[in-house]
């Protein structure tokens, strides 16, 4: 039996119009001596509304060409649940294509729209004579700010190595003349311990002389005394001459090591503001050439762009300029370039089924301006945020790209695109009707074994519209399964149009909210 073949579902289930797509033939076997051969005719209807109603619609066809049917053969087939959408073709890749430059005449517009171009083709021109003026400017100005900052390093350079020279000349002074009054000051100190040393002596023979004068009181002895006091009187003089040079020395030494100190200051605050000087000239001329080359970086990078050129190969859909019009810069479109080979379906989505959707998904579009041909795709945006909202619903943008270059298609024209949430492919399927369940949930069907019913277990897969996935042993494309409930047209009664009041019964199962089933594509 060929698998039922329809568009999908449509996203909001609120429109209710209908299209009948295609139709089909089958065959009912003959089993069992009360049978009565039958031709089988299944409609296939593709809805865009009601499940419910699609079914009521089916059975209502089926029961038309029918009597009472009982059985029905198994079926290989693909099981798809898509969800359908229409949109409009767009490129794949569309730039708009502006330029760094501001305030720029337009000179030459060298193409139109519908014009084919290759990337790198230079489509716009714009005037860049000012901007080669002010990139001049620019250049003289930094060669006259590069000389004078050089002149000024030249000059701190030149300051801190005086500072070096002559800090250095003052501080080796200072430094000698401390060593200096420290020799001088242990001299002095040597000189004063021995005049020490040699009045401590002679006040010794003093007492001597004074004692053996007390003890033989003669002139010898008187005159030695004498004498030796007369000595003690040179040798005092003499010891408070050295003390007295020990503590100028003292002094001297004191006044050269607080120069020294000071000298050091000095040095190191005069090397230090040398250093300074010329570490800010150098940062000066740094941040300076920054600036500068950065401007003139900048000019030509806006002279460069004067020169707009095609970033991809394709179509000019839209030309923004024309030549004398005057350019305001960034944010501006020159002109719009598109791929004329490689396409998307731009569509929306209502809120209610763009959660099932992700990029990459495999989909299928028909474009029909172009025939029923369906054309592979993969969903490569999902839109995070709504796009539009009205009457209390909102959509989402989506995009389908086609898996393949196509140049009969024409950025505008209408698409129409299934989008496959789940597929099983080239599976065994029988109706709802027949499939039943026992008290512990367990699947059965009711298989035509030469006449009699049999109960095989079977593992429900997949569920279409009409159509379920069934596996089981013994279950092949040959078996005949029973409806649990035989369908019968009512023709007692005269066949009403309305399936109650004929009698008809047929209950297509699966519910309104179960998947859609179809060919390939979901079409």
């Amino acid at each position: 039996m060929k698998a039922m073949k329809f568009f999908g579902r449509d996203g909001s289930e609120k429109k209710q119009k209908k299209k009948l797509l295609a139709s089909a033939a089958g065959l009912v076997r003959r089993r069992k001596k009360t049978c009565i051969a039958a031709v089988l005719l299944l409609a296939v209807i593709g809805l865009l509304g009601s499940r419910a109603y699609s079914r009521y619609r089916m059975a209502k066809v089926m029961a038309s060409a029918m009597g009472e049917i009982t059985t029905v053969q198994v079926t290989r087939q693909d099981l798809i649940d898509s969800i359908s959408v229409t949109g409009t073709i767009a490129s794949a890749d569309s730039r708009d294509v502006s330029a760094t430059a501001s305030n720029v005449e337009v000179q030459q517009v060298n193409y139109e729209v519908g014009d084919y171009v290759n990337a790198g083709d230079t489509i716009v021109v714009l005037d860049s004579s000012d901007l080669e003026l002010r990139l001049e400017q620019a250049q003289n100005s930094q060669a006259l700010s590069e000389y004078n900052e050089n002149k000024s390093i030249e000059t701190a350079s030149e300051s801190y190595t005086e500072a070096v020279e002559d800090g250095t000349s003052d501080y080796s002074r200072a430094v000698k003349n401390e060593a200096d009054a420290k020799e001088t000051l242990q001299e002095a100190s040597a000189d004063a311990s021995e005049a020490a040393d040699a009045l401590k002596r002679q006040e010794e023979r003093v007492a001597e002389a004074k004692a053996a004068y007390e003890a033989d009181p003669t002139d010898a002895n008187k005159q030695a005394w004498d004498a030796a006091q007369t000595e003690y009187t040179s040798r005092h003089q003499a010891y408070t001459a050295a003390a007295e040079a020990e503590e100028q020395a003292q002094e001297a030494y004191e006044t050269a090591s607080e120069n020294l100190a000071d000298a050091q200051k000095q040095n190191d605050r005069n090397i230090s503001s040398a250093a300074d000087s010329l570490e800010k000239a150098q940062m000066e001329q740094q941040y300076s050439n920054d600036s500068s080359d950065q401007t003139i970086e900048n000019y030509q990078e806006q002279i460069a762009a004067c020169t707009v050129t095609a970033p991809i190969s394709g179509v000019i859909t839209a030309m923004n300029v024309e030549e004398g019009d005057t350019y305001l810069g960034e944010g501006n479109t020159l002109f719009t370039v598109a791929d004329e080979k490689n396409f998307v379906v731009s569509a929306s989505v209502d809120e209610y089924d763009i959660s099932s959707i992700s990029e990459g998904m495999t989909g299928a579009v028909i474009v029909e301006a172009l025939g029923d041909d369906e054309l592979p795709a993969t969903v490569s945006f999902v839109s995070p945020t709504v796009s539009n909202t009205s009457m209390g619903s909102s959509t989402y943008s989506i995009e389908i790209a086609l898996d393949d270059e196509n140049t009969d298609l024409r950025i505008g024209m209408t698409a129409k695109a299934s989008i496959i949430l789940d597929a099983a492919y080239d599976v065994l399927t029988v109706p709802y009707d027949c499939v039943n369940t026992d008290e512990d949930g367990n699947s059965y069907v009711y298989v035509d074994q030469n006449g009699e019913k049999v109960q095989t277990p079977v593992t429900v897969g997949m569920q279409g519209d009409y159509y379920v996935e069934v596996s089981g042993d013994g279950l092949d494309e040959t078996s005949l399964v029973y409806y649990s409930t035989p369908m019968s047209t009512g023709a007692e009664s005269g066949g009403s149009d309305d399936a109650a009041e004929s009698g008809f019964s047929f209950d297509m199962g699966g519910g309104g909210g179960a998947p859609s089933g179809g060919g390939p594509g979901g079409f």
